[in-house]
């Protein structure tokens, strides 16, 4: 709908105080609730800055269905875009947050993950998600727009492996509702895990290796990440080069014990490289 619930308006304004985004992207911005909330958060209650010509914030969207859009709309955005999001946000830049709320039940399964691919790519720090969980979530096309149908249902389990912060509100007779604060490196690290492991899976080793080093390798170290890289290293023989990364690590997270037990293993099995 170009509206949604209230209930988590409170959730998502603790959000965005906690992060203090400079640049913010709602992606299906609807009758832009969002949008306002974030303006007048940001901008005019944190920032003193009441009058448009000193806003500092930059705040977009992205509306798939533009007769949604209309004067008060302008009024908050500097920018809207219209078209399909997942193609769209292809030609933006990078905003330090993200919010895509109530959109991702619109898409099917597998290109709602590709959206949330392309907001990671988009996010310099932070992710925002907000949607309905569960399969009694149902709706067909709605104000004359065909995007209005539900399309895919996702739960919270999806979202927590991921998620620094989430909130979920109960709907009796329909289920819960979630706001999931999420940020964008821990969101590429478990992608690049999960696509990895499948590639693994698959007996494509040498490319799960590669899509998961390449991937992460500009990103801060994540501890679950050097495991699974260690591991795969192990999967291919590579001891060496196992106990190479396992030592680096060593020295990235030096509080964590277990790893030097895992040296001290490795250092005792059979080299082939």
């Amino acid at each position: 709908m170009p509206t949604s619930t209230y209930s988590h308006i409170g959730t998502v304004c603790r959000f965005l105080i906690e992060t203090r985004p400079e640049s913010f992207l709602d992606v299906g911005l609807g009758n832009g609730k969002m949008g306002f909330i974030a303006r007048d958060l940001l901008d005019v209650m944190l920032g003193e800055r009441y009058h448009r010509r000193d806003w500092k914030v930059k705040l977009d969207g992205i509306e798939v269905f533009e007769d949604y859009i209309q004067d008060h709309q302008k009024a908050i955005y500097d920018e809207i875009f219209i078209g399909n999001a997942i193609e769209v946000i292809d030609k933006l830049g990078q905003y330090d947050m993200v919010y895509i709320g109530d959109v991702l039940e619109h898409f099917e399964k597998s290109d709602g993950w590709t959206m949330l691919d392309k907001i990671a790519a988009h996010s310099k720090k932070h992710m925002i998600v907000s949607l309905p969980l569960g399969e009694k979530w149902t709706q067909p096309p709605i104000y004359g727009n065909p995007y209005e149908e539900h399309k895919s249902f996702w739960s919270a389990d999806e979202f927590e492996p991921f998620s620094s912060a989430n909130e979920l509100l109960d709907f009796p007779g329909i289920g819960p509702y979630g706001t999931f604060l999420i940020e964008r490196d821990n969101y590429i690290h478990h992608r690049a895990r999960e696509l990895a492991t499948a590639l693994l899976d698959a007996g494509r080793g040498e490319d799960a290796l590669d899509l998961l080093v390449g991937t992460v390798k500009n990103l801060p170290a994540d501890l679950m990440t050097e495991y699974v890289v260690v591991d795969m290293l192990l999967n291919l023989k590579r001891i060496k080069d196992a106990e190479d990364r396992l030592t680096a690590a060593s020295d990235i997270f030096p509080d964590e014990a277990i790893i030097k037990e895992h040296l001290e293993k490795l250092r005792s099995l059979p080299r082939t490289n």
